[in-house]
């Protein structure tokens, strides 16, 4: 499934192999974790009782309403995912990343992530500077210059694992004083990316994601439950839904005039 689905107006109901299990109205939504997890198909039947607006949403559009609010999209993610979570969903979320960085210094490993925090606040700084002033491009310079000395120069005290080639293409930029906000954006996708792969499996098996799952109210993930949550439901904040509202007005009116939906199979 790529879509997400929320009741504008009207009833649907939920079923999981012709067994009903539960009727969804008007503020809730179904379709959410299909469009967080990736490669999973819908195992729920939704049908509409009544005459009903669906609002769809794709996983690109789904993700775009928070493009403002990364920490929130994390935290949906994580309530969804729970263990099939990516690792975006871990280091946007503050106590995510929190007890990530708790479980990588028993792993003896917080380098990169210290090196991905130092990197990110880096980046949202230089960007904010005009680098055709003499005086902000070596001020550029000189805090590019801290953040090698720091995590890539080979032999430092925090070296990154990252690839020789990777560190020699940053080493020259920096020391040829052309440091922009992007100088370490693809060496810090590299650390992201060995940091899933090392790490994040281990990590949610850990008292530290177990701890998460407490704070973020995560859905059961268990197999018993699982159809259940195919079809899940759940109920929208109000900001969520006068921003809905006003997206549906056009929907809206053209059900006042006798238009409906027809049952429909997500």
């Amino acid at each position: 499934g790529t879509q997400f689905y929320i009741i504008y107006l009207g009833e649907v109901s939920v079923s999981v192999g012709g067994k009903p299990l539960i009727r969804l109205g008007q503020g809730k939504y179904f379709g959410e974790v299909a469009i967080v997890i990736d490669d999973m198909s819908r195992t729920a039947t939704v049908r509409t009782t009544k005459r009903t607006v669906l609002l769809a949403m794709s996983r690109k559009d789904f993700r775009g309403f928070f493009a403002d609010r990364p920490e929130a999209l994390a935290d949906v993610e994580l309530k969804i995912a729970g263990r099939k979570c990516q690792i975006r969903s871990i280091i946007y979320h503050p106590k995510g990343i929190e007890l990530f960085t708790q479980y990588l210094k028993s792993q003896y490993a917080e380098e990169s992530i210290e090196f991905w925090h130092e990197a990110r606040a880096y980046r949202k700084w230089a960007k904010a500077l005009d680098l055709s002033d003499e005086r902000d491009q070596k001020k550029v310079n000189e805090k590019a210059a801290q953040l090698m000395e720091r995590f890539i120069r080979p032999g430092c005290d925090r070296q990154v694992n990252i690839s020789a080639s990777m560190a020699k293409r940053v080493m020259k930029e920096v020391e040829g004083s052309n440091a922009s906000a992007s100088t370490f954006v693809e060496s810090e996708g590299e650390v992201i990316s060995l940091i899933s792969k090392d790490k994040l499996g281990p990590f949610k098996f850990s008292p530290e994601f177990k701890e998460l799952m407490k704070i973020v109210g995560g859905y059961q993930i268990d197999a018993s439950v699982r159809k259940k949550l195919r079809g899940g439901s759940g109920e929208l904040k109000q900001e969520t839904v006068d921003v809905i509202n006003k997206r549906a007005a056009a929907a809206a009116a053209a059900a006042s005039k006798g238009d409906s939906k027809s049952p429909t199979k997500p």
